[in-house]
């Protein structure tokens, strides 16, 4: 009995160690990098106060989680990294520009010229971001990262391997202009935004995974063999953005939904696509939306209730004259137009290489152009008609100070003349901010003149807010296409024109000294104006204007 409790005795002490020694073992284990370039500055993002210990390929040790280690010359090297605890480690940057849509809130770091990483595993549970673009890592693994929301890896040229396992928070998987074989995204469930252009894979396997995607970009894969990857989209809901162009994608494509509040964008030229069914998809008319299928060999295209189209590209397909005149037809009876399209966008449809429509195509070619759309078919093109002649129109307007910086949009057709306060004039060009400076103290009268008031689209100080040190605008009701009044942030306007006359589809009025009674009138001039599915920033006024803002929330308006 003695001696088999000197056994146990003797096993428990021996696990014991062997414990001991592994904890040791991981305590001591480190991330390494192997680099090619003559430096190297890394930048780690911590949480607390973690031990942070760097030890270079010649022995030297940094503490610190931006260091900068210069070696004078290029060439092969290893280092390793240790931080007590792990946990702390939320973000290694070892290259990052924004690259492609990437977060501002991620600072810039340089290409390190990485060539190799190992013990990534390590910071599994706790790690955050990624960050390698631009490096020559070939292969990278991401197993059971926990907290794992951000793979940055832009124009990573070498990058062949990438493996994703159970990555249950990953929102934005860069992986641009890489050189992968295969992309594998089935447990990826929380993904959000794709970036995968210019690879090497012949197909992309979603799994059951896109419910909260919104971007894909998967453009310029002409490699792909797998023409059925985007065939049925109900998978992803929320889909604004969907680049596919030149990807070799065949056969029919089907777009139930895209997303409810964003403007949307499904690009993909240059495939061989058939048939196109976006029946469902493309619900938000107070939004925008660009569908562009050039190049393929359509047939046919559904738009049933897509009301939020706003461009629509179809040139060099194989559409027959029914389907040419059934698409116009359908984009006529979807109802959008001047009075419910923004201001910044001009609506237009392309149907050029495809048959010639016929006279019911013709005769809804005729009412989409009188409506603001510019509209291309193989025999044909109609434009807008040019606005109304009003006369000439003079928009008054004080400013106060030494400078000022003013915008004014209009029609081609039309010319404008700035007038200064001390009697010198400057021609005024459409979308271009004029500047005047050296106007001296106080206020100073100045106006425009405009060739045709019904040409005028936009008014105020020029972009960014508060450069236009305006006090006061008057004659607004002589311009009944004014459809943007930008005053945002002029924070000495007390005196505005009525705007009931107007298109104004954009109030900019938030930060000005406007009182709330003036703010109440500018709600029932919107009303009274009758444009629906506009946006307007702006004090909410009195409980006088309540009535005019439920109205205007009735006819779509996003009142903020």
């Amino acid at each position: 009995m003695r001696l088999s409790l000197g056994r146990t005795w003797l096993v428990l002490c021996t696990c014991w160690l062997l414990s001991a020694c592994t904890a040791d073992a991981q305590v001591t284990r480190a991330i390494t990098f192997t680099t090619e370039g003559d430096s190297f500055a890394p930048v780690l993002v911590v949480e607390g106060t973690p031990a942070i210990e760097w030890t270079w390929s010649d022995g030297g040790t940094s503490r610190e989680a931006r260091p900068t280690k210069r070696f004078g010359t290029a060439a092969r090297r290893t280092h390793a990294l240790r931080v007590t605890p792990w946990s702390a480690l939320r973000r290694i940057n070892i290259g990052y520009d924004a690259g492609d849509g990437g977060s501002g809130e991620i600072e810039r770091v340089p290409d390190q010229h990485v060539s190799a990483v190992t013990g990534l595993e390590l910071v599994a549970p706790t790690l955050g971001q990624w960050c390698s673009s631009y490096n020559q890592i070939p292969s990278l693994e991401f197993v059971n990262f926990a907290q794992l929301d951000t793979i940055e890896c832009f124009l990573s040229g070498k990058l062949t391997s990438v493996t994703l396992r159970n990555l249950p928070r990953l929102k934005r998987a860069c992986f641009e202009d890489c050189d992968l074989r295969e992309l594998d995204l089935t447990q990826c469930p929380a993904l959000e935004d794709l970036r995968g252009a210019q690879n090497a894979y012949s197909t992309i396997a979603f799994g059951r995974i896109g419910a909260q995607v919104w971007h894909i970009c998967v453009r310029d894969n002409p490699q792909m063999t797998d023409q059925k990857v985007f065939a049925d989209l109900a998978q992803f809901p929320r889909i604004s953005e969907l680049f596919i162009w030149n990807d070799n994608q065949a056969g029919s494509i089907r777009i139930p939904a895209t997303h409810p509040e964003n403007g949307v964008a499904l690009l993909a030229d240059g495939n061989h696509y058939e048939s196109l069914d976006l029946s469902g998809a493309l619900r938000n008319a107070k939004s925008t939306a660009s569908v562009a299928f050039r190049g393929n060999r359509l047939r046919q295209v559904k738009l049933d209730g897509c009301v939020q189209i706003t461009e629509l590209m179809l040139e060099n397909n194989l559409l027959p004259a029914e389907q040419v005149d059934a698409l116009l037809v359908a984009m006529d009876k979807l109802g959008r137009g001047r009075e419910n399209i923004p201001d910044w966008t001009k609506p237009r449809i392309d149907l050029r290489g495809n048959a010639a429509p016929g006279e019911a195509g013709r005769a809804a070619m005729a009412r989409l152009a009188a409506k603001g759309w510019t509209v291309a078919a193989s025999d044909r093109t109609v434009q807008p008609p040019p606005p109304p002649n009003t006369g000439e129109t003079r928009i008054d307007f004080v400013t106060v100070g030494d400078a000022t910086h003013l915008r004014c949009d209009f029609d081609a057709s039309a010319s404008a003349t700035w007038h200064w306060s001390d009697g010198t004039t400057a021609p005024a060009a459409s979308g271009a901010a004029v500047a005047r400076t050296g106007l001296g103290q106080g206020e100073h009268a100045a106006w425009l003149v405009i060739s045709n008031g019904a040409a005028l689209t936009r008014f105020g100080a020029a972009d960014g807010g508060g450069q236009g040190h305006l006090t006061a605008i008057r004659g607004l009701e002589k311009a009944p296409a004014l459809a943007i009044l930008y005053v945002y942030n002029e924070g000495e306007l007390k005196t505005l024109a009525r705007t009931s006359q107007t298109r104004i589809r954009e109030y900019h009025l938030l930060g000005t000294a406007l009182s709330l009674e003036r703010c109440d009138q500018v709600y029932a001039d919107l009303v009274a104006s009758g444009v629906r599915n506009g946006t307007i920033w702006c004090a909410k006024g009195t409980p006088a204007s309540d009535a005019d803002r439920a109205k205007a929330a009735e006819r779509g308006w996003n009142l903020n």
